[in-house]
């Protein structure tokens, strides 16, 4: 399930999958994929490995940072070449992303986020 660009709400599927260990939860931090994601979005991520088909261009990725590894970064796949991944946040001016590190290893892949698990309700 990619992103095109709405997010999908959490399925049955990815629900029993999350109880059984194959799928993670993560909390999203800062502006980097807004208006898609915001800070403190909960997403549902499919993990990968090196074996895995890649996601398709346009899909939300979790990876390593590059110059960071205990950090993890949520941006969307926006290119493939010879193993290196380019990955962009939607919103340009909050994110960090491949327009300053360029191109990151595949093994820096960890996962495709697949559902929107939870957002923060508003509070009035």
């Amino acid at each position: 399930l990619g992103f095109q660009p709405s997010l999908a709400a959490v399925g049955l599927l990815d629900l029993l999958l999350l109880f059984c260990g194959r799928r993670r939860v993560m909390q999203v931090e800062g502006y980097s994929m807004w208006p898609t994601l915001k800070p403190k979005d909960r997403v549902i991520v499919r993990p990968l490995n090196q074996q895995s088909e890649l996601p398709p261009i346009g899909a939300i990725i979790v990876c390593i940072h590059p110059h960071q590894p205990s950090c993890r970064v949520i941006k969307r796949l926006s290119a493939v070449t010879d193993n290196q991944l380019t990955i962009l946040g939607d919103c340009p001016d909050a994110s960090t992303d491949s327009r300053h590190w360029g191109s990151i290893s595949r093994a820096c892949l960890i996962g495709e986020v697949v559902a929107l698990a939870a957002t923060p309700s508003e509070q009035n």
